[in-house]
């Protein structure tokens, strides 16, 4: 039973709008964004700390106008939420990207971009949710959306645990324990006042709602439960490696170049991981890191490579089937959309990616916008993820959601 109604909440409530960064362009490629100089870190960062949040990506179109950033105040569930200017930022409202340089000697050009805030011309004052938003000359319509979170250290504690659910029977699932000490804070209504969400691998969990408190004391809210609190598994991450394009490395059968030069690998054929025993390898969790063997500048001097993925398995005539992770943004993009070749009876996709180090798995997309994660993957409550809750507070006289803490945790 437990299956049951959990599978369905997981297959059909899925957002599809929770993502890292969003490139409203086909031309913006290899986004990243992550704190100081950790490209496997999310994009959280502590109010008024010593740290910089950094953003990387391409743009494959050099003729396009320069670009320019700004930055929106958002409330606990990512919506724009009013906040004036002058009272979550000090500086300039709109800003040049002046950090670009051009590819050098690349197979296809491409102009680089890299953004580290707060900097001399902004500077932030109140904790909670952002949007930087990268455009030309009309920030409506920006080519690239990033989200990212600042929180107030030491505001509140909040203990986590985590354990294999032992009532369901189910061995897919893992569960979340966790309580929120708010001796600090003037808690009078901890229903109204306090907001929590959680992330599995820094990306909200699917079909899952926002944990609600079970039991409230004067400075404690609990959010242990018997029976919720359940998140999927899933399955470890697929890898490949196109660092050296000299011959096969993980995850590559072969490397080939074209009559022009233009590098193409082609990855090991891949079949589901349903029906098979849970196996552990070390992955990064659905990101990706760029370099590129014996270059000087891996950011300019990398090649974009055809990439060639190939997945093993019936026809599924019901859906379609995609590549996933932090290379698609996180997000179920058509360029990523693989198509069934019934000569080799695989699903088959190209597409270009920078040379580097990736994670990605496979996900099923039902005819009726129907998601689910498991299907091709399979799932395992063994599974290495980490789980992040962040607590967000708006007593009586805040204007806004304040993020007033951020712990995380392994399921190892």
């Amino acid at each position: 039973m437990y299956r049951l109604i959990f599978l369905l909440l997981f297959i059909i409530n899925y957002p599809l709008s929770i993502i890292h960064c969003s490139a409203q362009d086909k031309d913006i490629r290899s986004v990243q964004f992550f704190v100081g100089d950790n490209e496997q870190s999310d994009q959280v960062m502590e109010l008024n700390g010593t740290e910089q949040l950094t953003l990387w990506f391409d743009d494959l179109n050099e003729e396009r106008a320069p670009l320019n950033y700004t930055i929106v105040h958002c409330d606990a569930d990512w919506r724009e939420d009013g906040l004036f200017f002058a009272d979550y930022l000090d500086g300039f409202e709109e800003n040049p990207l002046r950090d670009y340089a051009l590819s050098f000697q690349t197979k296809i050009n491409y102009m680089h971009y890299e953004l580290r805030i707060p900097n001399k011309d902004v500077r932030f004052k109140a904790s909670g949710n952002y949007l930087l938003k990268i455009y030309e000359d009309d920030r409506s319509a920006p080519v690239l959306v990033c989200r990212f979170s600042l929180y107030e250290n030491r505001v509140v504690e909040v203990p986590l645990r985590m354990r294999t659910p032992v009532q369901t029977g189910e061995k897919c699932l893992q569960q979340l324990e966790f309580s929120v000490k708010h001796a600090s804070l003037p808690v009078r209504d901890a229903y109204k006042e306090l907001k929590v969400r959680v992330t599995q691998n820094g990306i909200s969990v699917p079909g899952i709602d926002p944990p609600k408190p079970v039991f409230v004391d004067r400075d404690e809210v609990s959010y242990t439960f018997t029976d919720r609190n359940f998140y999927p598994g899933g399955n470890e991450f697929r890898i490949f490696d196109t660092r050296t394009l000299d011959f096969g490395a993980q995850g590559v059968t072969t490397v080939r170049y074209d009559g022009q030069g233009f590098p193409y690998a082609l990855l090991n054929v891949d079949r589901p991981g349903t029906g098979r025993p849970y196996l552990f390898h070390d992955d990064i969790n659905g990101k990706f890191h760029v370099e590129a063997y014996r270059m000087g500048n891996r950011q300019l001097e990398a090649e974009y490579v055809a990439t060639g993925f190939t997945l093993k398995t019936d026809e599924l005539h019901e859906g379609q089937v995609y590549v996933f992770g932090e290379l698609s943004n996180w997000a179920l993009q058509p360029a990523f959309r693989m198509f069934y070749n019934h000569e080799t009876q695989a699903y088959e996709l190209n597409v270009p990616l920078k040379q580097g180090y990736y994670n990605y798995r496979y996900v099923y997309v039902g005819n009726n916008g129907t998601v689910d994660f498991t299907a091709i993957e399979g799932c395992f409550s063994e599974t290495e993820n980490y789980y992040t809750v962040f607590v967000y507070y708006r007593g009586t006289r805040d204007k806004y959601d304040r993020l007033v803490a951020v712990q995380s945790i392994s399921s190892l």
